[in-house]
Formats: structure tokens, sequence, C-alpha cells
């Protein structure tokens, strides 16, 4: 008796494991059968309770039936034949009035995208022939609304990648590193999917690694560089497309904007400097010997006038009163800054 038992429970846990499919077949098929039968009264009931009014037995077979399962394929397309058969205009008319219906109803609706979703509902309980002749709309909406959130998901992207360009925004880039080695720091950096933990060191952008150092975008090989257990990994190929389609325009417009700001910085500092420097010539600061300091901070020096203000500067610090200090101190000039003055004949024949 426990053997039998055994036998069975072994069989149940067999038939579990390897029959799920067909027993889900064998009850979807005795569903079939069952409403079937039910369609079946349904339909005489219809014929006794209004036989003579066919439009009556068509809306009450519709309003009884819209809730019903399509347990199989074959029911679904038994189910739309009889429905065909119940209209009181015949089986065209029934078509023309269902596909006028349909579309009636999407057009309800503002948004492809809304359209698309109801039909896709519908599309499940559609007889073959009423699928294929929205089967067009589908396709339509589908690449329309397919094209409208590539659109938003480039759109976001963009943003995205504006926003944390600008969270670099303080960090100084190398003004004697040209704009393209700049932008190719970055675009690798956001290729690798590390421009949120990008950082900057003696002007060019990279990453601190592992290890606690600092490593330079240009010398990055992959992101095991940064991360050695790394679940998220580079994007894959599709973001990859997108990276190398819109991101390029973004990081180079970062990259001037960034340059011109420091490159202007550095003008404003440089015109600075040269005021600082005329001032001291101008004021006998420096001794005609240390006047090449104060030339070497004049972007575009002109150095007879630089050293005529020297000479002024000379007589306003009292170290020029005569003639023989004048000479003393053209010599000086003349012979130290004779390669800035050109041809010239050298004082020390004169």
């Amino acid at each position: 008796m426990k053997q039998d038992l055994y036998t069975q429970l072994q069989n149940m846990a067999t038939n579990s494991i390897y029959t799920g499919q067909t027993n889900i077949d064998a009850v979807n098929n005795k569903k079939e059968i069952g409403l079937k039968d039910t369609l079946k009264t349904l339909e005489t009931n219809l014929k006794t309770l209004y036989p003579d009014n066919k439009q009556k037995q068509f809306d009450s077979w519709m309003k009884e039936t819209k809730d019903i399962q399509f347990p199989t394929q074959k029911f679904n397309e038994y189910y739309w034949n009889k429905t065909l058969d119940m209209h009181p205009q015949g089986r065209e008319a029934a078509k023309e009035s269902l596909i006028w219906r349909t579309e009636t109803e999407m057009n309800m609706f503002q948004s492809p995208t809304e359209k698309e979703f109801f039909l896709r509902d519908k599309i499940s309980r559609f007889p073959s022939w009423l699928t294929k002749e929205f089967s067009g709309d589908v396709q339509n909406l589908s690449f329309r609304n397919a094209n409208s959130n590539l659109n938003k998901a480039k759109a976001l992207y963009r943003d995205d990648l504006s926003r944390r360009l600008s969270s670099l925004s303080d960090k100084e880039m190398d003004p004697d590193v040209g704009v393209d080695a700049h932008m190719n720091d970055l675009l690798k950096l956001e290729q690798l999917n590390l421009l949120p933990v990008a950082d900057a060191f003696n002007g060019r952008f990279g990453v601190v690694n592992k290890t606690g150092g600092f490593t330079p975008a240009f010398d990055l090989q992959d992101r095991e560089t940064v991360f050695e257990k790394d679940p998220a990994g580079s994007p894959g190929i599709n973001e990859q497309l997108m990276i190398s389609d819109l991101s390029p325009p973004l990081i180079r417009d970062y990259v001037v904007g960034n340059l011109a700001n420091q490159r202007n910085k550095i003008n404003l500092d440089n015109k600075t400097a040269e005021g600082v420097a005329g001032m001291m010539l101008d004021q006998g600061k420096l001794t005609p010997d240390k006047w090449g300091e104060a030339f070497s901070m004049f972007q575009k020096p002109h150095y007879e006038t630089l050293i005529t203000r020297g000479l002024k500067g000379e007589i306003a610090a009292g170290r020029l009163k005569t003639n023989d200090d004048l000479s003393r101190i053209l010599y000086t000039a003349v012979n130290q800054y004779k390669d800035f003055l050109g041809d010239i004949p050298d004082a020390t024949n004169a």
C-alpha cells in the first residue's frame, strides 16, 4: 500500500516537471470546449428572446461577450466567425463595422503613443483578418514612437552631459595644450563612463586610479584602472553610438569656452604684469642691468621705448644727474640689450 502511494507521488512529481506545458494545453482546450458551449447556449437564448430582431440579438451578443476569455487562438477565430454570422447585415457589413469602430476608438486618443498602446491591446483579441487590417497602422505608429523616443533620449542625454561638463568648470586645463587634445581626453572618459569621477591634474583630465594615483585620460586603457570590481562596465554599443554622435559638439564647446576663459585670464594677468613692469621702469625701481626682467613681462615689447622709460626712471630715482652718468647708463644698456635693438654700432668700439 505504501509502495503504491510512493509510486503515485513520484508520478505526480514527474508529470509536474515534464508535462507542465501539456497540462496547460489540456486545460485551455477544456476551457475552449466549455466556452463554445456557453456561446451556443447564449446564441440560442438570444434568438429565442428576440426572434424577429437580429439587431437586438447582435447588440446583446456583443454586450454579453465583450470580456470573454480567449484560451486558444482557435477559439478566438471561432468567436469572431460566430460574431460575423450574428450581424444583421451579414459578414461583410460586420467586418466594415468592426474596422470603423476600431478606427473611431483609436482616433479618440490624441498622441501616437496612446494610439499604439490601444491597438496593441486590441490586437491581442483581434481575429487574424482584423490584425492584418491594422498591422500597417501599428508599424507606422511604432516607428514614429520609436523615433520620438530616440529624440527624447537624445535630448535627455544632451542635458545630462551638459550638467556633468558644467560640474567640471572649476577644473583648470593647460592653456598650452590644444582644443583637440583636451576634447579627446573628455571624450575618452565619457566613452568609458568615467566622466562622473573625472578630475584634473597639471591641466589634463583623468581619474584617480584604484591605487590612489592619478591616471591622465590619454593613458587610460579601461575602467579596471579605476574600478577593480566593476559591475557597471563601459556603455553598450547603442549607448556608444549615441555618445559618438552627440557628445563631441558639446565637449568641444565646453573645452573651447573653458580654455578661452583661462587664456583670457592669462591675458589679463599679462596686461597687469606689463603695467607693473612699466611702472618699475618709470620709477627707477630696476637698475639698467635688471631692465631685462621688466622687458620679459611685455607680450610685444618695443625695446627703444622701454629703454627710454628706463632712462627716465633713472632720472626719477636720482641716479642720472650728469652727462657722465648718461654715458655710463647708455653704455650698459646698449651692450646688454644690443640683441634687442637691431643693427647698431658696438659701444665697446665706439
